[in-house]
C-alpha cells in the first residue's frame, strides 16, 4: 500500500502490467502485454475505481459521447465546446502561463468530464509559453550524443505543463529525418539514425511519464522522408513495409516499448500500405493558404483516415493506447475531405481522439448521424471514449478529482510553483553541449576580430537571432532576404541564418545572395536548420533560435566554450 489508504488496484483495458499514475513504467505482470501506460490506470482504493467506471457509464447521451472524441483549440469559443459539445480535451497555442493556468482551472470547473488539456511540446514549455523553459530542439538534443538530456527534458517539461493544468504532451517527434528538403520536420527529429533517433525519443517519454503525464509519439507511420509540408498539402511515403520496418518504425516501436501513451497519426499516405485513392475536393478553404496546384492528385488515403495503416499500428506494433489524429486544419487532409466526412471516416478507421477540426460542430454532427445512420455503431464510439477515459485517468492522481462529477470536486491537481519547476540553468548545459562545428576548412575560427554580421530569417518579427546579433558586437549588420540580389561587404563576415522548420512554411531556402557568400571569407552559424550550411567551408550548427542557443553559439565561436555537438544529420 503506497498511502496507507487501501491496496492498488488497477483497471485494465484490456489487460496490462500495474503501472504507478507518477511512474508510467510496467511495474510487473508479462512484459509482452504490459507497455502500454495508457492501457491500465492504477488508482488507491475501491472508490476512485467506482468513480470512474460511473462516469463512464454516465455518458449514456450520445452527444455527450461523440463529444469525448473531440480536441479543440483554447480560443474563440471553447467554453461553448466545454459546455455544450462535453469535447475530450483543449489544446493550447501560443499563450502565457498564467492566462493558461487560470483557463484550464476554469475549464475544468465547468466540463462535465475532466479535460486532457494538451500542447506540443517538442522543445519543451517555451514552445508555447512565452514566459516558460524554452529548451534546444530535438535535434540540438541528440547532438550532445547524450539521451539522458533527452530524458530530463521530458521530465522538467511535463512538470512545468502540470504546473499549468496541461496534462497532454504532444511530443516527442518520433519521425526520421532522412530527406534534406523535408521543410516541416528536420530540426523537430532527433535525427537520420532510426535506431539513435529511437533511444532518444524512448528517453523523452520516460522522462515525461515519470512525472505523470502522458507523452505522444509522433507522427505515424513517420514524417520524416518528405518533402512536402503536410500543412499545406498531402506528402506520399512512397516506400515499401521492409522500409517503414527497417527505419520509419523503429522509434515508434522504442516508443511503445517505453510505455508512451498516445501516438498521433500523420497526414501522409503509404501506398505500399493503403493505396485507396484520396479524392479531391473541388473547393476547400486552409489556414495555411495552400494553392490549387499544390494539393496532390493521385495519392493515397492519409494515415489519419486509413484503417490499413492504424491496423498496422494496433496489430503489427500493438499498440493499444490512445490514437490520435494530427490537426485536421492542415492541407495534407482539408484538401481531400469536409470537417465531417474526415471525422467520420477517422472514426472509421480506429482514431480515438480528433485534434482541430475545422468545424467541429460539423464534425460532431456527421458523426452523429454516421451513429444514427448506421455507418458508425456506437460501439465503436465506446471503444475510443474507454480509451480517452483510460487516457485521463493516467493523470489523475487519487483524491484529486471526483470522476463522477459529484458537487465542487477539485478538477485540478494542486498547483506546483512554475518558477520551481522551471529549469533554464538545464536548458543552458544542453545548448552549450549541442552547439556544433560543421568544418573550418578556412581556419577562421575561433573568431577574434571584428565583423560584419549578415542576418538571414524567414521569419515575420524583425530579427529573431536579436540576441546573437547583439553579442557579437558587429561592426556593421545587414540584413538580407529572398528578394536581396548582392550584398557589397567587406570580409570578414558572421553569416547568422535563421532559417527553420515552421508550419505552413513550405520550404527552407537559402536566399541566393546568401549563397553567393560561399564563396568568401564567411563564418556561417545556423540557428535552425542544418543543411543550409552544406556549401559554406566554415560552418557551425546551432539548431534553433532558442535564446539559449544564440548565446553558446556566440560564445563557441568566439572560443569562449569548446564545440563538441556531432551533427545527427548528413550534409551531404
Amino acid at each position: 500500500m503506497a498511502d496507507g489508504k487501501g491496496a492498488e488496484v488497477a483497471i485494465c483495458h484490456p489487460p496490462s502490467a500495474i503501472v504507478d499514475w507518477h511512474d508510467c513504467r510496467p511495474r510487473g505482470g508479462d512484459p509482452g502485454r504490459a507497455i502500454h501506460a495508457c492501457r491500465v490506470a492504477v488508482v488507491r482504493g475501491d472508490r476512485v475505481v467506482d468513480d470512474i467506471r460511473d462516469r463512464y457509464d454516465r455518458l449514456v447521451d450520445l452527444l455527450e459521447k461523440i463529444g469525448q472524441l473531440f480536441v479543440v483549440p483554447a480560443r474563440g469559443d471553447v467554453e461553448r465546446h466545454v459546455r455544450e459539445n462535453h469535447v475530450g480535451g483543449i489544446i493550447w497555442f501560443e499563450s502565457t502561463t498564467q492566462y493558461a493556468a487560470q483557463m484550464n482551472a476554469h475549464l475544468q470547473s465547468i466540463a462535465k468530464t475532466p479535460l486532457l488539456v494538451s500542447a506540443d511540446l517538442e522543445s519543451g514549455m517555451g514552445m508555447r509559453f512565452t514566459d516558460a523553459t524554452w529548451w534546444p530542439p530535438p535535434m540540438a538534443i541528440a547532438a550532445t550524443g547524450d539521451p539522458s538530456f533527452a530524458e530530463e527534458m521530458g521530465r522538467v517539461t511535463a512538470r512545468e505543463a502540470l504546473a499549468i493544468g496541461v496534462n497532454h504532451i504532444l511530443a516527442p517527434v518520433a519521425d526520421v529525418n532522412v530527406d534534406p528538403r523535408n521543410p516541416v520536420i528536420n530540426t523537430r527529429s532527433f535525427g537520420e539514425d532510426p535506431h539513435e533517433v529511437a533511444r532518444y525519443v524512448a528517453a523523452f517519454v520516460r522522462g515525461v511519464q515519470s512525472e505523470g503525464a502522458p507523452a505522444t509519439a509522433k507522427h505515424f507511420p513517420g514524417h520524416g522522408d518528405t518533402h512536402v509540408d503536410s500543412h499545406r498539402a498531402l506528402p506520399v511515403l512512397d516506400v515499401t513495409l521492409e522500409r517503414l520496418n527497417r527505419v520509419e518504425l523503429v522509434p515508434f516501436r522504442a516508443a511503445i516499448e517505453a510505455g508512451v501513451a498516445s501516438i498521433m497519426m500523420g497526414h501522409l499516405a503509404v501506398p505500399s500500405i493503403d493505396a485507396t485513392p484520396a479524392p479531391v475536393r473541388a473547393e476547400f478553404e486552409n489556414v495555411y493558404g495552400t494553392a490549387r496546384d499544390e494539393v496532390t492528385h493521385g495519392g493515397a488515403l492519409p494515415a489519419t483516415v486509413s484503417p490499413a495503416i492504424i491496423q498496422l499500428l494496433r496489430r503489427d506494433l500493438g499498440f493499444g493506447g490512445l490514437i490520435i489524429t494530427d490537426s485536421f486544419d492542415m492541407g495534407g487532409l482539408a484538401a481531400h475531405f469536409d470537417p465531417g466526412e474526415a471525422a467520420v471516416r477517422a472514426i472509421e478507421a480506429g482514431e480515438d481522439q480528433i485534434l482541430f477540426s475545422a468545424d467541429t460542430d460539423a464534425a460532431i454532427a456527421a458523426v452523429r448521424d454516421a451513429v444514427r445512420g448506421g455507418r458508425l455503431s456506437e460501439s465503436r464510439i465506446d471503444q475510443s471514449v474507454e480509451r480517452v477515459m483510460i487516457a485521463k485517468s493516467t493523470v489523475i492522481p487519487s483524491g484529486a478529482r471526483d470522476l463522477g462529477g459529484r458537487g465542487n470536486a477539485t478538477r485540478t491537481p494542486p498547483p506546483r510553483s512554475l518558477a520551481l519547476a522551471r529549469d533554464d540553468i538545464g536548458a543552458e548545459f544542453i545548448a552549450e553541449r549541442a552547439i556544433t562545428l560543421v568544418r573550418d576548412d578556412d581556419q577562421l575560427l575561433p573568431l577574434t576580430q571584428s565583423v560584419t554580421a549578415i542576418v538571414v530569417t524567414d521569419f515575420p518579427e524583425p530579427n529573431p537571432i536579436e540576441i546573437a546579433t547583439r553579442e557579437l558586437n558587429a561592426k556593421r549588420v545587414i540584413a538580407i532576404d529572398a528578394t536581396t540580389e548582392h550584398v557589397d561587404v567587406d570580409d570578414p563576415i558572421v553569416l547568422l541564418l535563421a532559417l527553420r522548420p515552421k508550419s505552413g512554411a513550405g520550404r527552407i531556402a537559402l536566399p541566393k545572395a546568401a549563397q553567393a557568400l560561399a564563396k568568401r571569407n564567411v563564418i556561417a552559424v545556423s540557428f535552425g536548420s542544418p543543411y543550409v550550411l552544406r556549401d559554406f567551408r566554415t560552418a557551425v550548427c546551432a539548431y534553433g533560435i532558442q535564446p539559449v542557443l544564440q548565446r553558446a553559439a556566440i560564445r563557441a565561436i568566439r572560443g569562449e566554450a569548446p564545440m563538441s555537438g556531432i551533427l545527427p544529420v548528413t550534409l551531404g
